[in-house]
């Protein structure tokens, strides 16, 4: 199942992932879905963690292994509502551990297509695509997590933030079919 999507070169994918929490990635890409909001974006939030999900998810796929929603809430202060006020067309929330994220992908994949700018918030899933770019959101005043130093070798581009500013802004992101930054 896996090898399916790892062959697919998905160009039209931004995936950005943090080398903490709180370092700026929902921020930046509820900035980059401002930039293209007239491309009709898709935004999805990738989290290990498993939490009780609240009535505006709609469950589109779950398991004993993970649980895919759509956000249907454009009021609240979660990640996943704050894509849908920034002009993401669907929010999409998928919770799974790394061993099962390839699954939970495939659910997703009916809801994806290859010219709408997809944004994707996930620390693993560089893993088991391949994106359009891979951004990597890094502050070296916080403490990082563990594969901090991994993903920083293999992002296209390495942004430094200190939760509010970037060093390659989001208005520097161009999307065409593709993803470009002017630099």
């Amino acid at each position: 199942m896996g090898e399916f999507f790892m062959a697919q070169e998905w160009l039209n994918m931004l995936l950005v992932a943090g080398s903490t929490r709180n370092v700026g990635k929902t921020s930046f890409i509820c900035q980059l879905l401002q930039r293209v909001r007239n491309h009709a974006p898709i935004a999805i939030k990738i989290s290990p963690h498993f939490h009780a999900p609240t009535q505006a998810l709609k469950v589109l796929s779950e398991n004993e292994h993970y649980q895919l929603f759509e956000e249907t809430n454009q009021d609240s202060t979660k990640d996943s509502s704050r894509y849908l006020q920034s002009g993401a067309l669907r929010s999409f929330y998928i919770q799974v551990t790394d061993e099962f994220l390839p699954d939970a992908f495939m659910a997703l994949l009916p809801f994806l297509t290859s010219t709408n700018p997809i944004l994707i918030e996930s620390a693993a899933l560089h893993k088991h695509v391949a994106a359009g770019l891979f951004v990597f959101i890094y502050n070296q005043e916080a403490t990082s997590k563990p594969a901090t130093h991994a993903n920083k070798q293999i992002a296209d581009f390495i942004i430094q933030s200190d939760g509010k500013s970037f060093s390659i802004k989001p208005e520097q992101f161009n999307f065409n079919k593709t993803w470009t930054i002017n630099q």
